[in-house]
């Protein structure tokens, strides 16, 4: 049986935050039903295809197992549907402002939980409902910038850089995933719905709480997440091959792990011992201690003779941490991986078989229902309909008046109309 067997999600989303939230919800056995606009999610045309499907690789990723149901270029045609939907729904997740919810037909503001009073509603944005920013337009980027994200990367007095991960979007979906299963639990108890509002700026500052206590005392900045604007880039120790991360030291016992001071008298690095800036743990000179940076060249000599498996091999046969950097498809393909069963293979279609990440945990009871098949856009607008009670005569003329699309509607007919 599905951990959340019967619960039904109505996604009003696009992009990265609302898709991951739904389809991990999808994950633990709800029922998920996508409402794209007249244009459809803009994920589904993003670089690289699905070989042989009509939406993106990333799509599929987020998207997979949910059914479509398209709006129109004229949507209020379509608010009797839209609000026969809510009413069934236990979950509403959207994106959308306010505006954009009313032109679907959605009862904006506070009225909405007075409409449906056993909803549970994850509206995200990009700043929150409130304060100055609420009605601004933001993105991935602006809230790296807005959060102090790009501060880690890079080097102090030079151009900013932005993460590479989307961590803001993936974040945030995170949050209004687990958002839900609590305000699910609350309704439980007592019978009614909210609304929970969850943004990309809240996201990376509560994400970021550890570093914000570090450096909770301008006077002293010292410790691993402090000096992330002062510091270069990590890139890796350099050894005859490839680059790697190692460290030395850590949180057993006073003087941390022992095997460092072997360590460094096997390869050759015995002159570290008399360096004031060594512990006998190497913690201050591994890893983000505090010389790393100044000691990084000392090791590198040596390291330079060993190719990197090798290296980290040794470190770690001396109770050290240590990996070398792997690609994606060799992270995919390591036998750590392959041992936690994190990547699945699921139908993707026609007879395609497509790889997943699988949900991250693992139950000892339960276990997650990964669901293949991405929709079209549209592509179940007339069986949600039917389930809705519309008769067919119904759903031609709404089809007819532009209020909603299926995979059938001509392509001219999709578009809004200022594009035709």
């Amino acid at each position: 049986m599905s951990m959340i067997e019967g619960i039904r999600v109505v996604e009003f989303a696009e992009g990265v935050a609302g898709p991951l939230a739904a389809v991990r919800l999808s994950d633990l056995g709800a029922r998920v039903i996508k409402i794209e606009c007249a244009q459809g999610d803009w994920l589904r045309h993003a670089s690289p295809c699905m070989p042989g499907a009509e939406y993106s690789a990333a799509f599929f990723e987020l998207n997979r197992g949910k059914r479509s149901l398209a709006l129109g270029p004229h949507p209020q045609g379509a608010t009797q549907l839209v609000d026969g939907l809510l009413e069934r729904a236990d979950v509403f997740i959207t994106d959308r402002s306010e505006a954009e919810l009313k032109q679907a037909g959605i009862v904006p503001g506070d009225d909405f939980g007075n409409r449906y009073p056993r909803l549970v509603m994850i509206a995200i944005s990009p700043w929150g409902r409130r304060g100055p920013w609420a009605a601004r337009k933001g993105s991935e980027l602006t809230a790296q910038a807005m959060a102090g994200y790009t501060r880690y990367l890079g080097v102090h007095g030079q151009p900013a850089r932005r993460l590479g991960a989307d961590v803001a979007s993936a974040g945030t979906g995170m949050f209004a995933m687990q958002a839900a299963l609590a305000a699910l639990y609350r309704r439980k108890r007592d019978g009614k719905g909210q609304r929970v509002d969850v943004s990309l700026l809240n996201s990376l500052i509560s994400m970021k709480s550890i570093h914000l206590a570090a450096q909770s005392d301008p006077d002293k900045y010292a410790g691993p997440r402090v000096g992330g604007a002062n510091n270069p880039p990590e890139q890796g120790w350099k050894t005859a091959d490839e680059p790697i991360f190692f460290s030395f030291g850590g949180s057993v016992g006073a003087e941390g792990r022992p095997g460092w001071v072997a360590f460094i008298k096997e390869t050759g690095l015995s002159h570290l011992l008399d360096d004031p800036r060594c512990d006998k743990s190497g913690r201050s000179s591994t890893g983000f201690g505090a010389y790393v940076h100044a000691l990084r060249p000392e090791y590198e000599k040596a390291f330079t003779r060993y190719p990197a498996r090798e290296l980290a091999e040794r470190i770690r046969c001396h109770t050290g941490s240590a990996s070398v950097y792997l690609r994606a498809d060799e992270t995919l393909a390591h036998p750590q991986t392959r041992a936690l069963d994190i990547v699945r293979e699921v139908d993707a279609g026609d007879g395609r078989k497509a790889r997943i990440r699988a949900f991250p945990a693992r139950f000892s009871r339960l276990r997650p229902a990964l669901r293949g098949n991405a929709p079209l856009r549209g592509e179940h607008t007339a069986e949600i309909a039917s389930e809705l009670g519309f008769d067919s005569a119904t759903l031609d003329r709404l089809l007819a008046e532009g209020a909603l699309q299926s995979a059938a509607t001509p392509e001219t007919q999709q578009l809004p109309a200022a594009a035709r």
